[in-house]
């Protein structure tokens, strides 16, 4: 049987043993990398434990205290299930993690406007009727209409005591983001390797999306061998390969897309590289050329990470000769599960005191 409770159905005892279970998912994710918490992206997070013995209801007032026991929840053992909202657990995992927000580091502003009515003035479409009946109330008492010692009661509304509410234009900043993944399917992409990807594509995916808020983070995905392409989400971690491999010509249709499809001065870029790590000495230079000359000048961050790399691996080895300790272009090597924490550090940073 599953029992079903929200947050606001916990207290006392209860809280402090749903924080001991958050504090034991937050543990996994940390020590061993279990980053896998999410149903669809931006969905609650459920809290599940077995072998719970809820509570038996007694019904009924019977006297010698032999009532019959309830129906609900007590019977037999179960599952007791709790909904944590997606933005709360991300919060606990950002402090735990103790990741920046991304949304301070660039620029990417769109302006949104609208109206609130924060002032008041002589003309307008809606009246607002407190303030012209105090108005009036004061003209009133001056002009001696008004005067309960006499017995008036007259109030006058004259046009100069009418207020009205005005429209107030009210600018707010809202961010914009988009982010490339680009990954090599010239490698064998499958198993674990696949796995270990698919881990923190997703954790990418969901803190993105947990910084900027919903639809305001626009995600593609790139494929590459000799060749590189755009495909869907799904199709990023099955397509086949080809044989062969030139990686930067990913780098370079990113870096293209952002420049011609994005106003740059609007739009904050993210781009997160997946290989083995194995290219060609020239092809690797060119990717350090891309990177220095197109991509870092406009780009929040970009993520380098070698998965499972191969005996021939330097990628990041040619990119670090360049970039070592660069703010905006992060490294990253990600072999086991336990390691995808130490990776996400690195590719995002830490969060200053």
């Amino acid at each position: 049987m599953d029992v079903r409770i929200s947050s606001d159905e916990s207290e006392g005892v209860f809280n402090d043993f749903i924080q001991e279970q958050l504090d034991e998912i937050l543990d996994d994710i940390i020590n061993k990398g279990d980053v896998d918490r999410f149903d669809d992206r931006g969905s609650d997070v459920i809290i599940e434990v077995d072998d719970i013995v809820p509570p038996t209801f007694v019904y009924g007032d019977d006297s010698d205290g032999a009532g019959d026991g309830g129906e609900g929840p007590g019977r037999e053992k179960g599952r007791l299930r709790f909904k944590l909202p997606f933005q709360m657990f991300m919060e606990l995992l950002g402090e735990r993690l103790k990741l920046p927000n991304l949304v301070k580091e660039g620029s990417g502003r769109i302006k949104e406007f609208s109206y609130a009515f924060k002032t008041f003035g002589q003309v307008g479409v809606i009246l607002d009727k407190r303030r012209t009946f105090k108005r009036a109330l004061r003209s009133s008492i001056g002009s001696g209409v008004y005067d309960p010692a006499r017995d008036l009661y007259d109030v006058h509304v004259r046009r100069r005591d009418r207020r009205f509410h005005v429209p107030q234009r009210v600018e707010k900043p809202r961010y914009r983001a988009v982010c490339f993944y680009m990954g090599d399917i010239s490698y064998s992409t499958y198993g674990e390797r696949l796995e270990l990807e698919k881990r923190l594509v997703n954790f990418i995916h969901q803190w993105l999306d947990f910084n900027y808020g919903p639809g305001h983070v626009e995600h593609r995905f790139f494929v590459h061998d000799v060749e590189a392409h755009e495909v869907s989400p799904t199709d990023f971690f099955t397509v086949g390969n080809a044989g062969g491999t030139r990686a930067a010509v990913v780098f370079d249709l990113v870096s293209q897309i952002a420049f011609n499809e994005y106003e740059s001065a609007s739009t904050n870029f993210y781009g997160f590289y997946f290989g083995d790590g194995e290219v060609f000495e020239d092809d690797a230079k060119k990717i350090v050329d891309v990177l220095r000359l197109d991509m870092k000048p406009a780009f929040n961050r970009i993520g380098v990470v070698e998965v499972k790399p191969s005996q021939f691996s330097y990628l990041n080895r040619e990119i670090k000769r360049e970039f070592d300790k660069d703010a905006v272009i992060r490294m990253g090597t990600l072999r086991q599960r336990s390691e995808t924490v130490e990776v996400i550090k690195n590719l995002f940073g830490t969060r200053h005191a």
